[in-house]
């Protein structure tokens, strides 16, 4: 058996010490949450639903929605890289479905995605957008970022 440490711990109980970036240790942990009604959204629509600021990490991005409709698909990416968190994730046909970054799967469908953007450093101020795909979506779609910033 063996006794080890992360990096961060190593490097704290270093002589001398090198101190942990905040966006990894000791950080504000942030949340920006917003909601959107979709009413026959078309298939193909961006909607923004966040407003991250200069300097922040992502560490994870969550959407909850209602049974949108069979067939209708969401990524969540922001104004430089349309899928940066998800690529499209369908079908969003169960009320309550949930996918988040950190998780790596939609938990009513059950599907693994891969951990893309997680720790992912803003540089400017950055819109986060859900884009639609596959069909006309109908219902609430919530979104949850967290972030840290110093």
């Amino acid at each position: 058996m063996a006794s080890v440490k992360g990096g961060n711990i190593t490097n704290i109980d270093a002589t001398p010490i090198t101190k942990a970036s905040s966006e990894e240790a000791g950080g504000k942990l942030r949340v920006w949450h917003d909601t959107y009604e979709a009413s026959s959204l078309a298939s193909g629509s961006d909607i923004t639903m966040a407003r991250i600021p200069a300097g922040a990490t992502i560490h994870d991005v969550i959407v909850k929605a209602d049974a949108l409709g069979s067939g209708v698909g969401l990524q969540v990416g922001d104004s430089d890289d349309d899928d940066r968190y998800w690529a499209s994730k369908g079908s969003w046909n169960v009320a309550g479905q949930t996918h988040s970054m950190l998780a790596g799967q939609s938990i009513a469908a059950g599907d693994s995605a891969a951990m893309t953007g997680i720790a992912h450093r803003v540089t400017s101020e950055t819109d986060i957008l859900i884009t639609t795909s596959g069909a006309s979506a109908t219902g609430t779609i919530d979104l949850w970022v967290y972030y840290t910033v110093e």
